[in-house]
């Protein structure tokens, strides 16, 4: 999607197709491919999927802290909505669009493939999902305006973000990562 206007059900949908994809991508992979490391210096799948949930919980408590204020504190509004011009073009840069190689946060840094356990943490992201799905519903039941309700980034603290970057940053974010499950799931599976 051209990350300039957004919808709650847009978002709905890719937060649980999020958990379909999740599924699908390791519940078929055995546990020793899940952990594999294509080289020392990437990640494998389970990495991937832990660096997901740990980006993700960082960002939730953001979200909900914003949210846990009366009903009459919070912004109504109508979608679309459209995050500004600095975070859209933050969004683009985590999206799989973007080939680049990012460098990552310390705080978002997987787990150790040794330490995880596919179940585990495919439990952890399908929660984060729910989590998400759930402030979402909410949202879109008060009609709040995702534009203006606004929290801090959770890395860049001096950085406001509304809620409509929160979600456009993870919803874009797992998607690029997807990807190279993917292609990690077709490469050790030949």
């Amino acid at each position: 999607m051209k990350n300039s206007a957004y919808t709650y059900d847009y978002f709905l949908e890719a937060f649980d197709n999020a958990k379909q994809t999740a599924a699908n991508l390791t519940e078929a992979v055995p546990e020793e491919v899940f952990r594999r490391k294509p080289s020392e210096d990437k990640w494998g799948m389970g990495e991937i999927l832990s660096h997901l949930v740990q980006a993700g919980n960082k960002y939730l408590p953001q979200i909900e802290q914003v949210l846990d204020k009366p009903d009459d504190k919070l912004a109504k509004g109508k979608e679309p909505f459209t995050p500004n011009f600095v975070m859209r073009w933050f969004i683009g840069q985590v999206s799989p669009e973007n080939r680049r190689k990012l460098p990552t946060v310390s705080s978002f840094k997987p787990v150790e493939a040794e330490q995880i356990s596919k179940q585990e943490l495919l439990n952890d992201f399908l929660k984060l999902q729910d989590d998400l799905i759930h402030f979402l519903k909410r949202a879109k039941l008060e009609g709040l305006d995702l534009d203006r309700i606004r929290s801090w980034n959770p890395v860049v603290k001096i950085v406001p973000m509304s809620l409509t970057a929160f979600f456009g940053v993870l919803e874009a974010h797992q998607r690029r990562h997807f990807e190279q499950m993917e292609a990690l799931r077709e490469r050790f599976n030949q």
